[in-house]
Parts: C-alpha cells; sequence; structure tokens
C-alpha cells in the first residue's frame, strides 16, 4: 500500500515537473501586463493597447489582450518591444519552450525576439508560422534551437528581461494596416531527463585525467581530489582540480589521457553536461576530437554562479564555433578537451577550477525541419540541364539535391528535410559543371577558410524565399555599393580597415574588411544589397570587438547622435559609390578639409533667409582661409558640398530643388566648425 502511494507520489511530481509553466504576461492585472513601444513605421514611439478580447473563444476566451498594428507603410523589421520590460523575467535556465497566443486574420508569421539578458546570454530571434485565420493559435517557440540572427546560438540557460514581437517579419507594409492580437506569454519547462555518465572520478571506471597544454604545465597532469565543497547540486566525494597558470595562452586547456572508457555517443545523444566550480564569472568551452567522421566540434558557455556547483549544458544540435562550423549530433568521439576562460589569457595570478560528472543526455536524432527552396534562372545566360543544391548537409554532393521546372517558367524548386542547425551552400549546375560564385560581402553568405558560400540556420520548417541565380534577392532587386575611404593622415592600422556597426555590418574584425590594393591609403569594399537597403554604419581603424577604433565624427553633420554618432546610409535606389574620409564627413577620398576632431564655434557664419522657399545666403564673419561648406538633409546625407575660397565672403544656397523640410548647413573653418538649420518651405 505504501509502496503504491509512493510511486504515485514520483508520478505526479514527474508530471508536475513536465507540465510546469511560469506566466510571463497575460495582460489580466497589472503584475502580469506591460505595454509594447512600437519601432520601425510612422507609430515610432507610441505603444500597443490592452484591449477587451475581440475573439473571446476557442483556446483563449480571457478577458484581455493586446492589439497589434502593423501600418501600411511599415519597414520590413517594424515590431514592438516592452516598455517597460515584464515584472516576470523570462527564466530559460528551467524553461525549454515560449508559447504565445496570437490570432491573425491572414497566413503569415510571429517573429519572437529575447533581448537583455541578466547573464550574458545572446539575442535569440526564432520565426514561427501561424496556421490558423480568424482564430485564436499557440505558437511555441523552441529556446534550444539557434538563434536565426548571429550569433546564431540558443537562448536556453540563460534569463531574459525583455520581449520583442514581430508580426510578418520580413515583409513590409502592404499599404494598409493589419491589426493582429496576442495573449498570454508563457515559459514552459520540459521534462527532466537521464544523464548517463562520461566521466564522474568516483572510480576507475568512469574516471581519467586530463594533459595541460597551452601553460606552463604542458604535458603534467590534472588531479582528482576530494571535492572541496560538496553542497548544493554537487555532493558527490571526488572531482578533478584544474588549473590555469599565471601565462596560460588564450587556448590553454587540457585533453583527456587516456581517454575515457565510455565513449561520447552523439547518435543516441544530443547534449552534454558538465558541473563547473568557479571562483569568478567566465566560461567553459567544450572540445569534442577524435571522431572517425565526424568534425572537430567547439562552443563555449558561460558560468552563472561564483563559489558554488552549476550545471552547463552543451547542445551538440548547434553548429561548432570553429571551421567547419557543422554539429557534433549523429557521430562518435573518443576524446574531450576542456578549456576554461577560453580566449582569456592569463592574468598573472594562478587560477584553480573544479570540474565533475561530464554526462550525455538525450535520445533519438534531432529534429528535421522542411525547408522550401525556389531558385529563378531566367537570368542566367549560359546553358544548363540541371540545378541542384550541394552543401554541408549532403557532403557537397553535386547531383544529390536536385530541383525541378515541371512548368518551364525558369523558377527551379525542391524541398529537403534537415535537421535543425547551421548549414553552408551553393547554387549548382550539372553536377558542378557551373556554380554561383560570391565575393564575401553578401547578406546571404558566410566564409569558412577561403570558400564563400550561401549561409542557412535551420530552426524551424522554412519557405526561402526566392533568389536569383548568384543573387541574395530576387532577380532585378540588387545593387552594388561602393565604399571608397580615404585614411588622409591617419596611420592604417595593419590589421585591416572595416566597416562595422549598424545592426548589418558586423563588428570590427567581422565580415566587411575594406582593401587598399594600390597602396594609396584609399580603402575600397563593394557590398551587394537589396534595392531600398538603409543602414547606419561606421568606420573601424582595426579590428577592435569594443568599438574603442571606430572614427570620431561626433559634431560633424554627417554624424548621427540618436545613434552612437555613426553614419546613415540613405535608402539605395541604384548602383551607388560612398566616397569620404576616415573621421571626416567629406564626400571625397582626398582628405583635404580639417582634422578628425573639430572645436564647435558660433562666428564663423551667418545665414539669411530662412526659411526659404528659393535661396539662402552665407555671409563669412572671416576670410583669409578656405573653408568648407556641408548641406545635409534630416537623415544625415550630404547633398551639397561646396568649396569655398580664402577671401569669399558670402555664398548663396539655391534651394528650390531641395523638398520642403529641414536641412543643417555646416561649415569648417580651419579646425572649427559651426553648424545651423536651414529650413525650406
Amino acid at each position: 500500500m505504501y509502496k503504491n502511494i509512493f510511486l504515485y507520489l514520483l508520478t505526479f511530481l514527474f508530471v508536475a515537473n513536465t507540465g510546469a509553466q511560469t506566466t510571463i504576461l497575460d495582460f489580466e492585472s497589472p503584475t502580469a501586463s506591460t505595454d509594447f513601444q512600437y519601432f520601425g513605421s510612422n507609430l515610432d514611439g507610441s505603444k500597443t493597447s490592452i484591449i477587451a478580447n475581440p475573439s473571446a473563444a476557442g483556446i483563449n476566451t480571457s478577458s484581455m489582450v493586446t492589439k497589434f498594428v502593423k501600418p501600411g507603410v511599415a519597414e520590413v523589421w517594424a515590431g514592438a518591444a516592452t516598455s517597460p520590460d515584464p515584472t516576470t523575467l523570462i527564466d530559460l535556465k528551467s524553461n525549454n519552450q515560449i508559447k504565445i497566443k496570437v490570432w491573425m486574420d491572414h497566413i503569415g508569421n510571429t517573429t519572437l525576439k529575447l533581448e537583455s539578458s541578466t547573464d550574458a546570454g545572446p539575442i535569440w530571434v526564432i520565426t514561427v508560422p501561424n496556421t490558423k485565420v480568424n482564430e485564436w493559435e499557440e505558437l511555441t517557440f523552441d529556446v534550444n534551437l539557434p538563434s536565426i540572427e548571429n550569433p546564431t546560438m540558443p537562448a536556453k540557460g540563460h534569463i531574459y528581461a525583455k520581449v520583442v514581437l514581430f508580426f510578418d517579419f520580413g515583409k513590409a507594409g502592404t499599404g494598409t494596416d493589419v491589426t493582429s492580437y496576442f495573449d498570454d506569454i508563457i515559459a514552459v519547462g520540459g521534462s527532466a531527463d537521464v544523464c548517463s555518465p562520461i566521466l564522474d572520478f568516483e572510480g576507475a571506471e568512469t574516471s581519467t585525467d586530463f594533459q595541460y597544454f597551452g601553460s606552463p604545465l604542458d604535458g603534467s597532469k590534472t588531479s582528482v581530489i576530494d571535492n572541496p565543497n560538496a553542497t548544493g547540486i554537487n555532493t558527490s566525494a571526488k572531482v578533478t582540480k584544474f588549473l590555469k597558470p599565471s601565462q596560460a595562452e588564450v587556448w590553454a586547456g587540457a585533453f583527456t589521457s587516456p581517454d575515457p572508457k565510455a565513449i561520447i555517443d552523439l547518435v543516441n545523444n544530443s547534449k552534454i553536461r558538465v558541473k563547473v566550480h568557479m571562483d569568478h564569472i567566465g566560461n567553459l568551452a567544450l572540445k569534442l576530437e577524435g571522431s572517425t567522421d565526424g568534425p572537430v566540434w567547439v562552443n563555449t558557455i558561460a558560468n552563472t554562479k561564483i563559489n558554488e556547483w552549476e550545471e552547463l549544458e552543451f547542445d551538440v544540435n548547434l553548429p561548432s564555433l570553429e571551421a567547419p562550423n557543422k554539429p557534433a549530433k549523429g557521430f562518435i568521439y573518443p576524446k574531450i578537451v576542456l578549456f576554461f576562460d577560453f580566449g582569456t589569457a592569463g592574468n598573472g595570478t594562478e587560477i584553480t577550477y573544479y570540474v565533475d560528472d561530464i554526462c550525455q543526455v538525450g535520445s533519438g536524432a534531432p529534429t528535421s525541419k522542411k525547408v522550401n527552396f525556389a531558385i529563378d534562372m531566367n537570368k542566367y545566360t549560359a546553358n544548363f540541364d540541371k540545378v541542384y543544391l550541394s552543401g554541408t548537409f549532403n557532403n557537397w554532393s553535386g547531383d544529390g539535391n536536385p530541383l525541378t521546372d515541371a512548368d518551364a517558367d525558369g523558377i527551379w524548386t525542391t524541398s529537403i528535410n534537415m535537421p535543425v542547425g547551421l548549414y553552408e551552400y551553393k547554387v549548382t549546375l550539372d553536377n558542378w559543371t557551373a556554380e554561383e560564385k560570391f565575393i564575401g560581402t553578401e547578406e546571404c553568405t558566410m566564409t569558412t577558410d577561403v570558400f564563400t558560400n550561401r549561409k542557412l540556420v535551420v530552426s524551424g520548417d522554412t519557405d526561402i524565399p526566392k533568389f536569383c541565380f548568384n543573387s541574395c534577392y530576387a532577380c532585378g532587386e540588387e545593387l552594388l555599393i561602393t565604399f571608397k575611404l580615404g585614411m588622409g593622415t591617419v596611420t592604417p592600422n595593419p590589421d585591416g580597415i572595416w566597416i562595422a556597426g549598424g545592426g548589418k555590418f558586423d563588428v570590427p574584425g567581422g565580415k566587411y574588411k575594406m582593401s587598399d590594393t594600390n597602396g594609396d591609403k584609399v580603402y575600397e569594399l563593394v557590398v551587394p544589397r537589396k534595392a531600398g537597403f538603409t543602414s547606419y554604419f561606421t568606420f573601424t581603424n582595426g579590428p577592435c570587438g569594443d568599438y574603442s577604433c571606430k572614427e570620431l565624427i561626433e559634431g560633424q553633420p554627417c554624424a548621427n547622435p540618436g545613434n552612437f554618432n555613426d553614419r546613415l546610409l540613405a535608402p539605395i535606389t541604384g548602383n551607388t559609390l560612398y566616397e569620404t574620409c576616415f573621421g571626416i564627413c567629406s564626400n571625397n577620398t582626398s582628405c583635404t578639409v580639417g582634422v578628425n576632431d573639430f572645436q564647435k564655434a558660433t562666428d564663423i557664419f551667418t545665414l539669411i533667409g530662412n526659411p526659404t522657399e528659393i535661396g539662402s545666403t552665407l555671409t563669412f564673419e572671416k576670410t583669409g582661409a578656405p573653408k568648407k561648406v556641408w548641406i545635409t538633409n534630416s537623415v544625415g546625407m550630404i547633398i551639397q558640398s561646396i568649396d569655398v575660397s580664402s577671401y569669399t565672403q558670402s555664398l548663396s544656397i539655391n534651394t528650390s530643388d531641395f523638398a520642403s523640410g529641414f536641412y543643417s548647413v555646416s561649415v569648417i573653418l580651419e579646425n572649427k566648425m559651426q553648424t545651423a538649420k536651414l529650413i525650406k518651405l
């Protein structure tokens, strides 16, 4: 009798655990409600509204929901962010899914973005299509999946404060306002998994040494010791002590020697867990090596606790951080390599860490998702018979994944089921007779070693938007932006010059490195983009991840103070040449105007005839030195640049062709600059 009651209680507790959920927002009370602030449309700055449920039926009969409007002139990235953030944090350490109820009057999608992690988690974004129209539907977002945006890492294991929602992400406004509703944002926990031991250091069968490398300890080994803090989640008797010497390299670590008796079976398991004990916030990198057919795999997880045991979980479905950037799922490995504080050199003091209970969990293959492709070959003029997709998902087979064009309209299509993860691929013709060729600055590409291919992150069933052969976009949509940057008197960093920032140009040291092919200190880069593309950006003199080497243009007419004093590229309508100088708002690469920093002045000129319909006049207070005049529009683009001779006393500005609105007039005299607002009626 008592035994049966005990089993019943265990079953009840297990079921309760697997069904546990936390309500983030349900909009029924002040503590479970908040507003979302719009961005990316003419609603910028205004907020969503909580209203009575307009369709209290089906799965959602609650009283209050949030109304979301996507204006007819919205950008493709228009959405809304919590303001203020929810009272309840989004805890993805103990939860595996986010569920949101949505009501839409058409088939589209909902995109969830999580920001402001309290523990250095990555920004995470996933898109899920809806399948029902004019009724409530609950969408599930799996936080174990990689984000569809850089750094393509999962949100699992982190805590977030901010929720951002996008309806029909990737699609601009249709010309008509579209109203959707959402409700009941909850975090859902998963079932408890059994973790099979690889190493627990309690006996000979489940223990081994790790051999150090990358430090003065090279060749020596770790030691198994008594647990120095047998509390919390780890009360076992034995653990491994790991040292990082004061003079360790950034890549210093230790590998199993000999390898564990238990193999790392990632055919039947999908996660590896490691318990760690650290006296500071840092990270642990886990590397798997020695597979007969699998790639070398490495991933890094930050710890969140100090001076207590914490369990870190590595998802082997994710792509490796190192080339060839493939997941470890589906392969068997004999060797484990550990790096504490990977990427950080020894700090002058020896640091001690502890490791225990390395185990593997999960069964079955990673979840497969259906990906639909449509390639437009109408602009390809050479002869061909068959179109194929070749990539990491088929070992770069030349004929493994053929496409078809049944109606002979030039659009070749196929569907492929792929496990979640990161892939590289390209379109090939007639078993590699011809292939796409990229320059590496396209939005849809990534470069591994010297090979540039299309990048594909699979996190759910996906329809890849139709694209033209050798382009990221539909035929006719691709334009080229040519950036030319003069360095003037600035000494170029020997590691290179980059375009960075703005959310669309990667980080300094990333994808957008400029080149000076003839040694004239003018750096160039060609960037293909879709018509209408616009973005903030900056130039950096070197690969500084903290932007400490970015140009300083604060106070100059092309600097936008609302976006880190970056430059703004206006929406492109044709192939575009952007010429300028590092640290100067010039429209050429000669860099003959001024210096990198200008003193603000009020005594250089007077603007006469303002507001105006047809023209204004600049009267200069001083003569005897040349001046540079810039006129910029409301988004910071230079529309006129005028060199003024030394003894010119006044300058007429013809505004008859200007659109009505606000403009800025800036004049540089030696190391000073004055700016005034010009209004065209």
